[in-house]
């Protein structure tokens, strides 16, 4: 373990000072960026790069809450029915999920129409 944690710190300190785009998505939960719901991930301020707590079988290496902010841009790319809870609540800034702990400079979701809140419209609809 104690290797694993010089290779995240190590990584956390080759990151860019500033990242264009940053792409994510959103798990049933409110999960992103390996950052699940009651994680003591979740709460690490003082590095950019950690290890999350075992998760489905996996530990992972991922970028920290203060990390995310360095994102001009982030996007988001949504589907599906069971992410329509969560949407919501991303949606509404709520920080009671992880991604709704995610700051940047600016947000763009893209979902789906079942994950949205109604049938998704592309341009003008033709009679039926």
């Amino acid at each position: 373990m104690h290797h694993e944690l010089q290779v995240a710190a190590a990584y956390g300190r080759s990151l860019p000072g500033r990242f264009d785009l940053v792409h994510l998505g959103l798990g049933p939960d409110g999960r992103t960026a390996s950052l699940v719901p009651r994680d003591p991930v979740l709460e690490v301020s003082d590095r950019l790069v950690a290890l999350t707590a075992p998760c489905m079988g996996h530990q992972r290496m991922t970028l920290t809450c203060p990390a995310l902010p360095r994102a001009r841009q982030v996007l988001w790319l949504i589907t599906g029915a069971d992410k329509r809870e969560p949407l919501s609540t991303l949606v509404a800034g709520d920080r009671s999920i992880p991604a709704g702990r995610v700051e940047a400079a600016t947000s763009l979701v893209l979902a789906d129409a079942a994950a949205g809140q109604g049938p998704a419209r592309a341009g003008p609809q033709s009679p039926a």
